[in-house]
């Protein structure tokens, strides 16, 4: 079964406090929350925002594994909520037998934990891990908007078999009948799944399920049958599971669906430019500006599908129907803000993120390359005003 938050009208819809997508109001800044917020929804987006700063401590159950003590050591470049460099990039490992990935690490972990209060000797990738690859901490504004699009405004996009034969096959990772969105390969369908799984893993901080917990704080819980639950995370830390409340779950979910999106700069000759250009050379067809059909815009400049981006950034990682050499496309608003890039941040500049593109995306980069270098910098200087 999947566990699935829905924010309801009354408290957290995204319609109600004004955050449907689309261009954010100009006074809006990078870190603030969706305009229109009650005093109460901001009292709870303040209180997440203060968990996501929040440096954890042995007596309040971090570890006993763990990678960082805050959400912000990951995420707070340029502020809280954002993306890391390259040095807190961390190990996703598996074995692969040839048909199934499993986790070489405890407590069946792909992740490697490089610290600890009670070892002696960190967890290691050992020379029999067939599958090791990094990940750069993505940036978390605009989640909210990203939940708000429907499967069937994704899925009207998805070409898995190539009909129009234009090259792109793009498909979905699915959960059930629902899109998964979130991650690098679209491995979770659930924004609180992809807040309470990093928390777990990389800070040893326990939790429930916000399905488990009390009804009564304008939170709807829908249950779909579509495999097994999410469960409660439990450790042997001393410290009383979950170490993290209910409300203290909820008021980080929230905060994090409520990080409005990048607003972007106002375009110029040159820019206004580069947008036409990545409109021509075919970079559009994946990074769509705008990918839902009705209701506010959500220019996020995706597809949210998984694409083949050919054997120079496979890392191997399978992960739902994702393949070891298929990403989601990563939305590109926001660009400017968090250099490195790509999922590895192996990419220094958008220019060095375009060359590493191949697969679904070779004649594009190609396009790119083969351009005027008048052209080539219109589409750096439009990509930087995202």
């Amino acid at each position: 079964m999947r566990w699935c938050l829905v924010l309801t009208t009354a408290l957290v819809s995204l319609a109600a406090c004004g955050g449907g997508g689309g261009e954010p109001q100009a006074q809006t800044q990078l870190g603030d929350p969706n305009p229109g917020l009650s005093a109460a929804q901001l009292a709870s987006f303040e209180r997440g925002r203060a968990l996501f700063e929040k440096r954890f401590t042995r007596a309040e159950g971090h570890g006993p594994d763990f990678n960082t003590t805050s959400c912000k050591s990951c995420h707070g470049i340029p502020v809280t909520g954002g993306s890391s460099p390259l040095y807190r990039n961390f190990i996703l490992a598996a074995h692969d037998d040839g048909s199934t990935l499993t986790a070489p690490f405890e407590l069946g972990q792909f992740v490697q934990r490089r610290f600890s209060h009670t070892r002696a000797i960190r967890e290691a990738v050992t020379p029999d891990i067939e599958v090791v690859t990094q990940r750069n901490a993505p940036p978390m504004f605009g989640m909210g908007q990203l939940d708000s699009i429907t499967s069937d405004d994704i899925l009207a996009n998805a070409d898995p078999l190539d009909g129009n034969a234009d090259g792109i096959s793009g498909r979905a990772n699915l959960d059930g009948t629902f899109v998964s969105r979130f991650g690098f390969k679209a491995q979770e369908s659930s924004l609180e799944e992809f807040i309470r799984a990093p928390i777990f893993t990389h800070m040893g901080i326990t939790s429930e399920p916000l399905s488990f917990g009390p009804q009564t704080t304008g939170l709807r819980v829908e249950r779909q049958v579509t495999g097994d639950p999410n469960l409660p995370t439990i450790d042997a830390d001393g410290v009383n599971d979950p170490e993290l409340s209910f409300q203290e779950l909820f008021d980080l979910v929230f905060y994090v669906s409520q990080l409005a999106p990048p607003a972007p700069l106002p375009l110029t000759t040159q820019s206004g430019r580069g947008q036409t250009v990545f409109g021509e050379i075919g970079c559009a067809q994946c990074h769509i500006p705008n990918i839902k059909t009705t209701g506010a815009p959500v220019n996020a400049y995706t597809d949210l599908l998984l694409h083949d981006m050919g054997p120079g950034l496979a890392d191997g990682m399978r992960q739902g129907a994702a393949l070891g050499s298929e990403f989601r496309t990563q939305p590109l608003w926001g660009l400017r803000h968090h250099a490195p890039y790509l999922h590895d941040g192996r990419a220094d500049t958008i220019r060095d993120a375009i060359d590493a593109h191949g697969g679904e995306a070779a004649p594009s980069r190609t396009n790119f390359l083969t351009l005027p270098t008048s052209d080539q910098d219109a589409l750096i200087a439009f990509l930087e005003t995202r």
